[in-house]
């Protein structure tokens, strides 16, 4: 074949295989045809998500002792109540709007006053060791989980304790995750209060200064522990070196003895 006649062919082979406009535009509506007809569900709800939970009011309603009287927002509500009663004995009450812990009613707002601090309903402000609206949930102590998660970490403890069953389990079959996830949650729970299933956090009684002490302490501990061990092992390897050439330099004796 000359060399015109390449040409010519390559020329024919280009024109043929390329795709036309036409046939593009033509092919982009058979599929979008064959797209017509399909049908999406969306899923909607008469209610809102929002409005579908629980009313905040009547899970955490205070109902006075005798229910002489209609049910109120919480302890602080109630003007009558002696501090020690409010928050179960275990808080303050404390302003929406301002860290003032002394009741104040609203209605009783002195008019000459040029004070501009806004004034709304008080909460409960619990104290370390509780929580929940009204105080009156005990947390788990950082302190009781940290020292378990160093001394008994590997078998799981610190997981039963805070009350995690399942990271429990899995922890108990691993050994602590081969080591890994025991020292991971020793520094975990050391450094900040973990949450619980129940939501709400250990009580944060380990201080920072108390925490890197004692990490410090048990990475020593265990660097010396891993020390001891490895300067065994290397011990009874050397041992067994000097029996293996004992044996070597007396067996051809005992084959002449032979």
């Amino acid at each position: 074949m000359t060399a015109a006649g390449f040409q010519v062919a390559r020329g024919s082979l280009t024109h043929t295989t390329n795709p036309t406009p036409a046939v593009v535009i033509a092919l982009a509506i058979a599929i979008a045809t064959t797209l017509q007809g399909c049908f999406v569900e969306i899923k909607r709800h008469v209610v809102g998500n929002w409005e579908a939970k629980g009313d905040y009011l009547e899970a955490f309603k205070v109902v006075p002792a005798g229910a002489t009287q209609d049910p109120f927002l919480n302890s602080c509500s109630d003007a009558s109540l002696s501090p020690s009663l409010q928050c179960n004995g275990h808080g303050l009450c404390m302003s929406w709007y301002s860290d003032d812990t002394d009741w104040e009613d609203s209605s009783t707002e002195d008019v000459n006053s040029n004070s501009t601090s806004p004034r709304g309903p008080k909460f409960c402000r619990c104290d370390r060791n509780w929580a929940g609206p009204e105080c009156d949930i005990q947390r788990k102590s950082q302190m009781t989980a940290f020292l378990l998660s160093m001394s008994t970490g590997f078998l799981g403890v610190d997981q039963f304790y805070l009350g995690w069953t399942g990271w429990g389990v899995a922890k108990l079959l691993t050994f602590g995750g081969g080591g890994l996830w025991w020292i991971f949650d020793v520094v975990r729970i050391g450094s900040s209060p973990v949450a619980t299933p129940d939501s709400y956090r250990v009580a944060a009684d380990v201080d920072h200064w108390v925490f890197l002490l004692c990490f410090l302490s048990f990475a020593g501990v265990l660097a010396f522990a891993f020390s001891i061990w490895s300067f065994h092992r290397e011990q009874t390897r050397k041992a067994l070196e000097v029996l293996i050439l004992r044996a070597e330099a007396q067996a051809p004796s005992i084959q002449h003895y032979g």
